[in-house]
């Protein structure tokens, strides 16, 4: 077998050259780069060219691998290795999930030898290993993101440990202008709500504020242009410094209005068990299906990278950009307000206005999910080949929108202020 190995290593060494032929059977120099620049001729030619089995593609045949079970573990390393810079030479990449062994990516390559790719000369193709159903996952035992995304028992969190130092998290710079900007922005958070804004209107929407047309009656919007145009900002992004004063700001906020109420904020905390914490940690199951389908739309991406890029540049309309820009921005919106959602549920003493709060944030929830199932679906609709894999992702959200419609069934009815008010 020794022999054998060494044999198959040098085969597989000449099949990167010294020429070699692409889809479109034209001949290839081995001693210039593969990538030559993506642009879009090469996004047309990837879209509309044809598949090949990867041993064609290769000139390495399916059978002329050994399985797993008769190699010792450093000829697995050896092949694994020889096989992954052969088909990194014809830009094609296995992505496969973090912690899979050595053993089981040979393995799972060498099953699917012979499946149809396409092939690019300019830019890296990533080749799937997942297609996202949850009871046919091709690694059990090295990935659990369909069936869960976190540990509900995981405690290293501040907050599980009793206490947060507001103080610590603040370096200190320049602590003379900060803390003139700390006051300025408490006086701006502080300061009399103007009598155009409508109440709580920025709790329900979806964040996009460039599409909204309730901007100039929105207080928390009106806050950040004012922030923005304070003098610590000095581009759209927000610096360091802008960060700092908003932490350093809201935390004060906070310790003044518990003292107001005769509390301590460090006792408070403290009077706070890590067995409560623990509870208050603990996720519902439709949180962590929320956080599970944030998780498989990154994985996703990253296993369709370039076939992405190449919609993206060659596409004639809008309406792949919408969806990438629909799916990506809801991608960890979803989560974050299912589990806003999903906060005050078990809670004992849940009154008028929780649930208030809860009905709009399932609704809001619900709506990203509706826009989000209409990007996938136009992914399905000009990207056919990858229907598996969209069909699962499709089901997997459906699966969270149902549960969710059920868990909250007056979400649908949630009147948000401004944007279901027919009189504005």
């Amino acid at each position: 077998m020794d022999e054998y190995i060494e044999q198959l290593l040098e085969l597989i060494d000449k099949a990167k050259g010294p020429t070699y032929y692409s889809l479109d059977n034209a001949e290839i120099d081995s001693d210039q780069p593969i990538n030559n620049g993506f642009n879009l001729k090469s996004a047309n030619e990837f879209i509309h060219g044809h598949c090949k089995k990867i041993s064609a593609i290769t000139g390495i045949e399916h059978y002329q691998f050994p399985p797993k079970d008769k190699l010792s573990s450093e000829q697995v390393i050896d092949l694994l290795d020889a096989t992954e810079e052969l088909l990194a030479h014809f830009n094609l990449e296995f992505v496969f999930p973090e912690n899979v062994p050595d053993a089981v990516k040979y393995t799972f390559i060498i099953d699917h030898w012979d499946s149809q790719q396409k092939y690019s000369s300019s830019a890296m193709v990533q080749i799937e290993t997942c297609r996202f159903e949850d009871n046919k996952c091709p690694f059990p035992d090295f990935c659990s993101i369909c069936e869960e995304f976190k540990d509900k028992d995981d405690n290293h969190h501040p907050l599980s440990v009793g206490q947060i130092d507001f103080d610590n998290l603040i370096p200190a710079k320049d602590e003379k202008r900060i803390r003139v900007e700390v006051d300025k922005f408490k006086e701006l958070i502080r300061k009399p709500t103007h009598e155009n804004f409508i109440t709580g209107i920025h709790n329900y929407c979806d964040g996009r504020c460039n599409n909204c047309s309730f901007t100039d009656r929105c207080s928390s919007y009106s806050i950040n242009k004012e922030l923005d145009e304070a003098t610590f900002s000095t581009d759209n992004e927000p610096s360091d410094d802008q960060l700092l004063v908003i932490l350093k700001a809201t935390s004060e906020i906070i310790e003044e209005e518990l003292q107001k109420r005769g509390m301590d904020a460090s006792e408070t905390l403290n009077e706070l068990t890590n067995e409560e914490l623990c509870q208050l940690q603990e996720k519902h199951p439709l949180t962590m299906h929320a956080e599970s389908y944030a998780e498989k739309v990154k994985r996703w991406l990253e296993s369709n990278q370039l076939e992405m890029e190449s919609r993206l540049i060659a596409a004639d309309d809008d309406e792949i950009k919408k969806a990438l820009e629909t799916i990506t921005w809801f991608q960890l919106f979803i989560p974050a307000k299912v589990a806003r959602a999903l906060s005050s549920v078990e809670q004992d003493d849940v009154d008028e206005h929780i649930n208030y709060d809860v009905n709009g944030s399932a609704k809001i929830a619900l709506l990203a999910i509706d826009e989000s199932l209409q990007g996938w679906q136009t992914f399905l609709h000009h990207i056919p080949h990858k229907e598996d894999s969209l069909l699962n992702l499709l089901k997997h959200l459906d699966k969270l929108k149902n549960n969710l419609e059920l868990q909250f069934p007056d979400a649908r009815s949630f009147r948000r202020p401004g944007f279901d008010d027919d009189s504005l």
